[in-house]
């Protein structure tokens, strides 16, 4: 091909046809414009194409962190909802509360307290990894203004700070309570689930009472984060597999 031009080119010099040769010349260079557009869109169009394949590589891993965190958080979410049982019959125990003269050695089993729902906690931790390469993704231009990226980043972000803040709380109220447990006599009887009367006193007295209410505050909105957490994160498996299939 190029051989071919270049013969039209001294062709038309050797006849001294300057002015044909001038619009050969323009055309030549017209037709190499169109060439470089050509390639560049071409290039421009590989580019996307591997991009939206990373993105959608990235994707994958967030559906499948997601997927994992729905799944994991079923078991925090059971445990706190048996807690907030055990806790409101701790805080109304008043109403039903025996003569500690009737609570003995043979049968302190019936009237034993699930002390354990203040004194012991499940965390959860969500899967970071595949929102943390989306956020390295995002800071590509081409990013700005996809919606679908911007929302999960967002709403992982938020989920992940209220979640870590309960875990926070809630491990500190139970190292508080665990720490004045200690400083009791009954302590070690309380260990190794022995019977004791003044451990009876103190776990039907309304200090325990108000520690319980104090921790049901705490845990029933760990609950409340967890299920909205699995709630949403359901709804973005959704939407990331809609996008995948596009």
């Amino acid at each position: 091909m190029i051989k071919f031009f270049r013969k039209i080119r001294q062709r038309l010099l050797t006849e001294n046809k300057f002015s044909k040769y001038l619009l050969y010349a323009i055309g030549e260079i017209v037709l190499v414009v169109i060439g470089i557009l050509i390639a560049l869109s071409i290039n421009n169009w590989n580019q996307k194409r591997i991009e939206t394949e990373r993105l959608n590589s990235v994707l994958n891993i967030v559906k499948a962190d997601l997927i994992k965190d729905t799944l994991n958080i079923l078991r925090p979410i059971k445990d706190y909802e048996n807690k907030k049982v055990i806790l409101l019959k701790i805080i109304e125990k008043e109403k039903s509360k025996p003569s500690l003269d009737s609570i003995t050695e043979l049968n302190f089993k019936k009237y034993e307290i699930s002390t354990k729902a203040i004194s012991d906690y499940f965390l959860f931790s969500m899967n970071n990894r595949g929102i943390e390469l989306l956020k390295n993704m995002s800071n590509n231009l081409d990013f700005e203004k996809d919606t679908l990226i911007a929302s999960l980043i967002e709403r992982h972000t938020v989920n992940g700070l209220f979640i870590e803040e309960d875990n926070e709380l809630l491990r500190t109220l139970q190292f508080q309570n665990e720490e004045e447990f200690e400083k009791h006599t009954w302590y070690n009887d309380w260990r190794l689930n022995k019977y004791n009367k003044v451990m009876f006193q103190y776990f039907y007295d309304d200090e325990f009472r108000r520690k319980a209410a104090r921790y049901n505050v705490y845990s029933n909105q760990y609950l409340r984060d967890l299920k909205r957490y699995r709630s949403e994160a359901k709804t973005d498996i959704k939407l990331i597999e809609e996008r995948l299939k596009k």
